[in-house]
């Protein structure tokens, strides 16, 4: 499994960033490659799941289901798109005036042929870090325009 993990410092409330990370309206504003919502059950909680779609260029159908959930704290999913699986944890903390948001992805991939290490490690990781940084900086360029 391979793993990697992201920070920004967000120049709006706890409570702010919390509520507009979990809101399904924004998401095509900052997260990475979104497209829209297919189906969605008692998420963000505990126990939830979501299903989302990309853009065409994107990920494709990504499935989650909520492992962990603490308000105003910690977010972890399991998730599962056509090419890879694992679990995505984003943590919320308060840093001075603002919030610090931390992303941190674990995942493998789906084709595990005898090259995938190889691959993951010159190509996939370095679009998934491009990935993650994107979404972060544009939930803090969002947040910064409210």
């Amino acid at each position: 499994m391979s793993g990697i993990s992201e920070s920004v410092a967000v120049e709006a409330s706890l409570a702010e960033v919390w509520d507009y990370y979990f809101d399904p309206r924004g998401w095509p504003a900052w997260v990475d490659g979104f497209g829209r919502v297919q189906a969605s059950d008692g998420y963000p909680e505990a126990g939830g799941t979501l299903r989302w779609s990309s853009i065409p260029a994107g990920r494709g159908e990504v499935a989650e289901r909520v492992l962990e959930h603490e308000p105003r704290r910690l977010h972890r999913v399991a998730f599962r798109d056509p090419a890879s699986a694992g679990e995505l944890e984003t943590s919320f903390a308060i840093e001075g005036r603002g919030t610090l948001v931390t992303q941190r992805l674990d995942y493998r991939l789906g084709d595990r042929g005898p090259f995938s290490w190889l691959t993951d490690r010159l190509f996939i990781r370095s679009q998934i870090r491009g990935s993650i940084r994107r979404s972060l900086e544009r939930l803090r360029l969002e947040l910064g325009e409210k």
